[in-house]
């Protein structure tokens, strides 16, 4: 830890602005509860950290948000698992129409990446 020259008056309107800003307070709160685990955590900091925020008002969207990530995550693969079916279905027809209509000179559909059909 680097230490370099304070005043004592530096140090006290410092202290006075953590204290009015209830930082203090949630400190103390949260190394009680550090301090009372029965267990003690392996990683204290990341315990501090995780606590300090207990109260946090965005906590619940925050929550909320990841579920509706880890959904469209799973629609999107349903999605894409569907797409490459269709293709895959798409492709056999087309390829199935070529067999049955040897001579006829029709190319077949062509699918872009994105699913879009193009000439």
């Amino acid at each position: 830890m680097n230490s370099f020259p304070v005043s004592e008056q530096d140090k006290d309107e410092f202290l006075n602005y953590l204290d009015q800003n209830g930082i203090l307070d949630k400190l103390t709160d949260v190394l009680i509860m550090l301090h009372s685990e029965q267990e003690q955590p392996t990683d204290p900091i990341e315990y501090v950290r995780r606590n300090m925020y207990v109260d946090n008002p965005d906590i619940e969207e925050i929550i909320d948000l990841k579920a509706q990530i880890e959904n469209a995550a799973v629609e999107l693969a349903d999605l894409q698992r569907t797409r490459d079916e269709l293709r895959a279905q798409l492709e056999q027809y087309q390829h199935e129409s070529q067999v049955d209509g040897e001579g006829y000179e029709e190319e077949p559909a062509k699918v872009s990446d994105n699913g879009d059909y193009f000439e």
